[in-house]
């Protein structure tokens, strides 16, 4: 019984299988898994939720769904007596998002007969955007080796650039990091990063792929930065910056006109969709990995 709580429990061969899978379901690989899988949210979400929906149907795995508000939690119930009641009533994988740190989790992953799969937890782990990401890059460069990916925002509370960079570290890509001084934590070179940042024209000239992040206003207990006027000034893509970036990349849900210029989400050096796209196969992926 397997479960993907965080990247840094994945091996290098384990990665490439999962991507391998990927690549083959991208390819038109056709598989039946005869499960089920229970999509437990506790915060909003369009494209993982649906993209983790989307792919199990397409390989014969029945899909549920409960919100936060609609299930026993609210009348106090523990994380632990939710998944312990649905491995009770059958489920063989609970995908999951939560507002909250999910760590140490050893022990809950040894204790239930489930597949957990964590689609979000709090400002921890996103392992699946972070396999997307990973497969796009690999898509377009076929070796990142030495490719320079620079995460640009509120990198403080970004799950997504705590998964991403450790998998991009372990294929041997370099990670940067730029953003407001408020919104970079203090342990970089922990996480993996090699170069920080002060000033995004400084740094632009130096990456060969920009992965822009939201602030995460609802994580951030202060005014992190004086505005989003001001910030989009200092660390979107404008029309200006479009010029000097290569390509870039963002995980959604794109803040129009405070991370990235309203008309640059979808323009030619944009690789926003095709990561969307490859969320199913990384998901489908992901499922055939840990049945």
């Amino acid at each position: 019984m397997k479960s993907l709580i965080s990247v840094r429990d994945l091996k290098r061969e384990e990665v490439e299988e999962i991507l391998r899978l990927a690549r083959a379901y991208k390819e038109g690989r056709s598989k039946r898994i005869d499960a089920s899988a229970l999509f437990f949210f506790a915060e909003p979400s369009t494209r993982t939720r649906l993209s983790f929906e989307k792919s199990a149907r397409s390989l014969g795995i029945q899909t549920y769904n409960v919100t936060h508000s609609e299930s026993s939690s609210v009348k106090g119930e523990s994380f632990y007596d939710t998944l312990k009641t649905l491995e009770a009533l059958g489920y063989d994988y609970v995908v999951f998002r939560v507002p909250f740190v999910l760590f140490p989790y050893d022990e809950l992953t040894r204790s239930l007969n489930l597949r957990l799969i964590n689609a979000g937890d709090g400002t921890h782990q996103h392992p699946s955007q972070a396999l997307i990401d990973l497969f796009t890059l690999m898509e377009r460069f076929g070796e990142i080796k030495g490719l320079r990916v620079l995460y640009v925002g509120d990198i403080k509370h970004s799950r997504v650039f705590r998964s991403g960079a450790f998998l991009l570290r372990m294929f041997g890509a370099r990670v940067g990091v730029c953003g407001p001084a408020t919104l970079i934590p203090r342990n970089t070179e922990a996480l993996g990063v090699e170069k920080v940042f002060r000033e995004l024209d400084e740094a632009l000239p130096w990456a060969d792929v920009v992965v822009w992040l939201r602030l995460q206003k609802e994580r951030q207990k202060e005014n992190y930065v004086p505005s989003e006027r001001s910030y989009f000034k200092q660390f979107g893509l404008t029309k200006e910056r479009y010029e000097k970036v290569k390509l870039y990349m963002h995980p959604g849900p794109v803040n129009r006109n405070v991370d990235i210029d309203e008309e640059l989400v979808y323009a030619e050096k944009s690789l926003i969709y095709e990561q969307v796209k490859n969320g199913i196969h990384v998901r489908k992926a992901i499922y055939e990995f840990l049945w």
